[in-house]
């Protein structure tokens, strides 16, 4: 029978690397048990990282989405919130021009002329509105202020309206002016005339927010008000006729612009859901493949707390082989 023995040397070295073997068995093993995931995927996917990088692609992917959805969906509903003002306003002013009609008196026509510059004043204060320090009806000149004040607007206008004597005429002119490309674009619009591009919000669908304060729809609504707050406007001489026949006609252009805004709040309101929808399926997608990642990347939790408490005692036992190694001597051996 052969014996072979080993030298101490030798026995030391052996003792020495098992116990490092051991020491990093069992911090990849605490590592996994505390993380849930496998230390060495290469290992875990066969070296196969095909389907993992795919993976983690789509989810890089839909996480960008989902930044896009928020910013969106923020955008849309602070716009939604802006235009609901100007045409609660709006309807406001109307239902109350038309509550006083037959009834002319200076205090009423003061009131609803007063009445129609503040609801200009602030319908020009929600063109704009900003949100997150971006313009929302500027296109994109989203660091600009789209729209000037409501003093610059009705100083042109009592220029454009002054040369006339009826109602009628002063209301043309108006008009003509806020149509008129010299007019309300050049005096008052001082965004871009680009609107937003298209946000993806998700696989191959895009949203469009393209809200500018000098569209048609809001270019109404100021018009509106615009004619009601002349009646009384600095600069203007008129008789109590005039006056009242200017309100008159600013409650009909209202109708126009109540009409207008909420055909713009409606398809507002489907750009939102669309947003909604995209950010549900999005969330929905984002589970699944995170699901998926984490069947490949997971580490069994019963077999790893099984090879760490077999470690565990390996390494215990390990330390008193190594003590007792420790202790012999050749006086001892011969006692």
């Amino acid at each position: 029978m052969t014996i072979t023995s080993f030298g101490d040397m030798a026995h030391s070295v052996f003792l020495r690397s098992r116990t490092a073997e051991l020491k990093e068995n069992l911090a990849t093993l605490t590592q996994e048990l505390s993380t849930g995931k496998a230390a060495d995927l290469n290992t875990r996917l066969g070296g196969d990282f095909t389907y993992l990088s795919d993976i983690e692609r789509s989810l890089s992917r839909l996480e960008a989405y989902e930044i896009a959805t928020t910013e969106s969906s923020l955008f849309a509903s602070s716009a939604q919130g802006y235009i609901a003002k100007i045409n609660d306003n709006a309807s406001n002013l109307s239902n109350d021009i038309l509550a006083t009609t037959g009834t002319t008196s200076e205090n009423n026509t003061n009131l609803l002329s007063g009445q129609s510059r503040l609801y200009l004043e602030e319908s020009i204060r929600s063109l704009n509105g900003q949100v997150a320090g971006r313009s929302l009806f500027a296109g994109t000149a989203t660091t600009d202020v789209p729209l000037a004040d409501v003093d610059t607007l009705m100083s042109a206008l009592v220029v454009e309206a002054s040369p006339h004597s009826t109602a009628a005429d002063m209301i043309q002119a108006v008009k003509d002016w806020f149509a008129d490309p010299a007019g309300f674009d050049a005096v008052m619009y001082q965004g871009s005339t680009t609107s937003m591009s298209s946000v993806n919000v998700g696989p191959n669908e895009q949203v469009n927010i393209s809200l500018r304060a000098d569209d048609e729809n809001f270019k109404q609504a100021l018009q509106s008000f615009a004619i009601g707050a002349l009646a009384t406007e600095s600069g203007m001489t008129l008789s109590m006729t005039v006056q009242t026949d200017l309100l008159s006609g600013a409650s009909t252009e209202l109708l126009d612009a109540r009409n207008r805004l909420t055909g713009v709040q409606a398809d507002l309101g489907f750009t939102e859901a669309r947003i909604e929808e995209a950010a549900v399926r999005n969330a929905a997608a984002t589970t699944s493949l995170s699901l998926n990642k984490n069947e490949l990347t997971q580490a069994d939790p019963f077999e790893t707390a099984t090879r760490l408490e077999e470690t565990q005692f390996q390494l215990e036992s390990l330390y008193t082989v190594t003590a007792r190694s420790s202790q012999l001597s050749l006086l001892r051996f011969m006692s």
